[in-house]
């Protein structure tokens, strides 16, 4: 509060007759002794019989101490009973006449400790000399044993203790001072309020910030609050020992911290003194400016597609609104899950996000280790996201929430999210409250769009599947971040991965690479994600896209690929024997390939890969032609030449075969389908009638 009598300047000014001039405003003659305090204007104001002094006016001005608040401009109010007092007083005279101590935040120091006052402490340590008493986690002071008198004390005690003496080493002496119904006055050290984005030059400064706890961190030290405002995050770390720090305060908090800036790995960090949580008004306009300016920055920042393309144009907002869902996730301290298929193409388009949204959180997260639990990349084996996935996703992130008060993750499906068999695991993560994005190029199915925060999809704007997952995510992480470089590369070695063709085949050329370059990457990717399993190993995987050494990256792709040729080719010497071809009546070559009995289990090329593999080789020899690899209790569909309705023909089994559990779809000419394995035969009966009536 500013003094209402000198407006806050400490002082007043005073109006007062001239003396020179009696405040006639005339005069003759002058002292001569303020001659050297006077202009050449106002000495010729004297010379024309004006008053110099005044200039005419009669009066003077002269400035005085403001006795209201002695000087100091400011007026607050009672700690106590809230009535206005002056100056740096904490308290009205009524109140300070009541019995009162005083409780010294953390952030007071040796400075702020006054002698003869009463303060609250706490017995730190009882020795031979005497009773060490805490007065807050800066200030220790010791009673004297002789002082102690019949006074009984534990460790962890509070104690009431007068200063009575401050010895210039800053020892501070202290005695017991018991009271009754006494009052607890409550002082808080003043430090300058600052931005989060000042931080950087006031190092070994105490300041003052405030604004919104977007991440809490337990390590075995200090509890790690990340503090976001309008200008930026820090990370604020409060010591307690290894226990939790500041208990009430929780994610989304708007707080006031005060504390010594440090700087810990290059960046600003706050050493926490004090922290408490803002609400009402206050709480209302900091978190109402936050969220204007994450608003301002999530904007997606676009400089046009790599090519030119009519559904990237169709595409283009939608694409722009998962970038800005993904850049607001970042900016907020919000974990994100990117869920990919496993193949060439959705590691691709898993990777493009990962390496955009980990630089991004790098530049822009004030804690080192953010990259580590903000973004996490993870592996789909099946072509859709099922249960057995969304359950670890799930429970991790259900832990993370009661760890460290994450907020439930924004989730990403890469390369699969677009049928109907996604929606039990969507489903399930939307029910804790959970978003849902799917960037994929699947036929999509209608009832999907109901759960999904954005949908992407070529076939919403008439394209189709030859948009692969990896060109659409590439497209989506540079307008995320466009400072990545090497996204060129993903998109076009998912185009060759996925076989596309048509415009897309421009981000081969972008790539600089041939298609037999892009193919062995494609290949090596796929071989070792097969031994890799369920593990997303960004490590090797970007090792093999060129995000490291490109001299390594050539001796593992070569290995690599080499490898799974020669592990395609034994394979396909055996299987082929197990490969049965006939011509339907409507001129379609139909394949069926025994996977069971003339493949290799749990090794590579899996049952998908070496049905493509046989595939390949046949539709030299036939223009029309379906393969079908089956097994038990499924069956891997490839085509050429045949305008297939996968996802219509599941539809149409779990119809006319019931009981099956038919399930399955994938692209409209490629694709796979799951049923018991009792009804197997009755499957694959529909299935080829079915191709033979197209």
């Amino acid at each position: 509060m500013i003094c209402d009598v000198c407006g806050g300047k400490g002082y007043i000014e005073v109006e007062e007759p001239c003396r020179i001039c009696g405040g006639s405003g005339k005069a003759k003659s002058f002292d001569p002794k303020i001659t050297a305090e006077l202009s050449a204007e106002q000495l010729e104001m004297f010379a024309k019989g004006i008053c110099g002094v005044c200039k005419g006016t009669g009066v003077v001005k002269r400035t005085e101490v403001c006795k209201n608040c002695n000087g100091s401009g400011k007026a607050g109010k009672c700690r106590l009973c809230g009535a206005k007092v002056f100056g740096n007083a904490d308290l009205c005279p009524q109140c300070r006449r009541k019995p009162h101590a005083y409780l010294l935040r953390n952030s007071c120091g040796l400075e702020d400790v006054r002698l003869n006052r009463v303060y609250v402490g706490k017995v730190s340590s009882i020795t031979d000399i005497g009773v060490f008493v805490s007065l807050n986690k800066r200030l220790r002071g010791l009673i004297h044993k002789k002082n102690l008198g019949n006074i009984k004390v534990s460790e962890n005690d509070d104690i009431l203790v007068k200063v009575s003496a401050i010895r210039p080493t800053g020892e501070i002496d202290l005695v017991p001072n018991p009271m009754d119904g006494y009052a607890i006055v409550e002082i808080s050290k003043e430090a300058p309020a600052v931005k989060i984005a000042e931080l950087e030059s006031l190092a070994g400064k105490m300041v003052e910030i405030r604004g919104k706890i977007t991440h809490i961190r337990q390590t075995g030290g200090p509890t790690i609050f990340t503090i976001l405002d309008e200008t930026g995050s820090v990370n604020a770390a409060a010591f307690e020992g290894g226990d939790r720090a500041y208990p009430e305060i929780k994610v989304d908090d708007v707080v006031r911290a005060i504390g010594i800036v440090k700087k810990r790995d290059a960046k600003p960090q706050l050493e926490v003194l004090e922290m408490e949580r803002l609400l009402g008004e206050e709480a209302y306009e900091i978190h109402r400016m936050i969220q204007e300016e994450l608003e301002r920055r999530s904007e997606p920042i676009f400089s046009g597609f790599l090519i030119e393309s009519e559904i990237l144009k169709g595409l283009k907002e939608e694409m722009m609104n998962v970038a800005k869902e993904l850049r607001k996730a970042v900016f907020e301290s919000r974990p994100i899950i990117i869920r990919h298929h496993w193949d060439a193409d959705g590691v691709c388009g898993g990777v493009a996000l990962e390496k955009a949204l980990v630089d991004l959180v790098e530049k822009t997260n004030a804690d080192s280790e953010a990259k580590y639990y903000l973004v996490k990349r993870k592996v789909s084996r099946a072509p859709f996201y099922e249960l057995e996935d969304v359950v670890k996703d799930l429970d991790e992130a259900l832990e993370d929430v009661e760890k460290h008060g994450d907020k439930i993750p924004l989730v990403v499906l890469v390369d699969n999210g677009s049928g109907s068999e996604d929606v039990p695991a969507i489903r399930q993560f939307l029910a804790f409250g959970a978003d849902v994005i799917t960037i994929d190029h699947h036929y999509p199915d209608e009832e999907v769009d109901s759960y999904l925060l954005y949908h992407v999809n070529p076939y919403k704007v008439g394209g189709d599947s030859n948009y692969t997952s990896g060109v659409l995510c590439v497209e989506i992480a540079r307008m995320v971040n466009p400072e990545v470089d090497g996204l060129e590369l993903l998109a076009a070695v998912s185009i060759v991965g996925d076989r596309s063709e048509g415009e897309v085949e421009k981000y081969i050329e972008l790539s600089g690479c041939t298609r037999e370059e892009l193919y062995d990457i494609g290949l090596a990717l796929e071989f070792e994600g097969f031994y890799l399993r369920f593990r997303s190993a960004s490590g090797i995987i970007h090792e093999i896209l060129g995000f490291g050494r490109k001299d390594r990256q050539r001796k593992l792709v070569d290995m690599l690929a080499g490898y799974a040729k020669k592990a395609i080719e034994e394979q396909l010497d055996t299987a082929m024997a197990g490969v049965k071809v006939q011509t339907l009546p409507n001129g379609i070559a139909l394949a069926a390939f025994d996977v069971e009995n003339y493949a290799k289990r749990f090794t590579f090329p899996p049952p998908g890969k070496l049905t493509g593999e046989i595939h390949d080789r046949l539709k030299k020899e036939h223009p029309k032609i379906v393969t079908i690899g089956y097994g038990p209790d499924f069956a891997v569909i490839r085509s050429e030449g045949v305008e297939l309705d996968i996802p219509r023909f599941v539809k149409e089994l779990q119809q006319e075969v019931p009981n099956a559990g038919v399930e399955g779809g994938g692209h409209l000419v490629v694709g796979s389908i799951k049923f018991i394995p009792a009804k197997r035969k009755d499957v694959l009966a529909k299935l080829a009638a079915k191709i033979g009536s197209l």
